[in-house]
């Protein structure tokens, strides 16, 4: 609920910014994969995993906005683990974002535009660690963690007309919350991809 009212709050402070003139908003949505290096903070365990982003961003000036991300993604699969059982069993894992950040646009000519952004906010995992990752029992559970997010990246998109964009490709590098709070010293390799369709209002 506290996501959703920030959400709301963003939006109605920057709405009267975006009805000064018109193409002062711009909404993305699509396509995400998510690499995650390491769950566990020892980076004995990766995942990759699919799901959806949606962004929108007000334009505070000619090159610099403010953007809210959300994005969902996950994995399932039925796995072995002799440890705990031969049967095979089902094992998930369910990854939200909600960042917020200052986005620039570095280049725009010809109908491309190239832009930067740094996103900060949250994460929420559930589970937060399973043998679908790393095979150890230890690490499995029902439960979820969340904390602090960060990214860090850009981006470019591909005009086809004055209100219809095509984002032929984001890139990120992700800080996500570890499940040890202990090993959060530990380096990550997590990053998103992202592709879809750019509204513009």
């Amino acid at each position: 609920m506290h996501k959703l009212f920030a959400s709301l709050i963003l939006s109605a402070l920057a709405l009267p910014l975006a009805a000064q003139d018109g193409n002062k908003v711009q909404v993305f949505g699509g396509y995400q994969f998510l690499h995650v290096g390491s769950f566990d903070g020892d980076g004995d365990s990766a995942a990759n995993t699919s799901g959806w982003t949606e962004s929108t961003t007000f334009k505070l000036y000619k090159r610099l906005g403010i953007t809210a991300d959300f994005s969902v993604n996950y994995r399932s699969e039925a796995i072995s683990n002799s440890v705990l059982s031969s049967t095979p069993a089902p094992a998930q894992i369910r990854i939200y974002t909600y960042t917020f950040g200052p986005t620039a646009t570095l280049y725009s000519h010809g109908g491309v535009n190239l832009f930067a952004h740094g996103l900060f906010g949250g994460a929420h995992m559930r589970p937060t660690g399973c043998v679908i990752f790393s095979g150890s029992p230890d690490e499995c559970g029902s439960g979820g963690y969340t904390g602090f997010t960060a990214m860090l990246g850009g981006g470019v998109d591909v005009k086809s007309s004055p209100r219809l964009a095509f984002r032929a490709a984001q890139f990120d590098w992700v800080r996500l919350p570890y499940q040890f709070a202990s090993m959060v010293s530990t380096s990550q390799s997590n990053f998103r991809l992202s592709t879809g369709v750019v509204f513009r209002f």
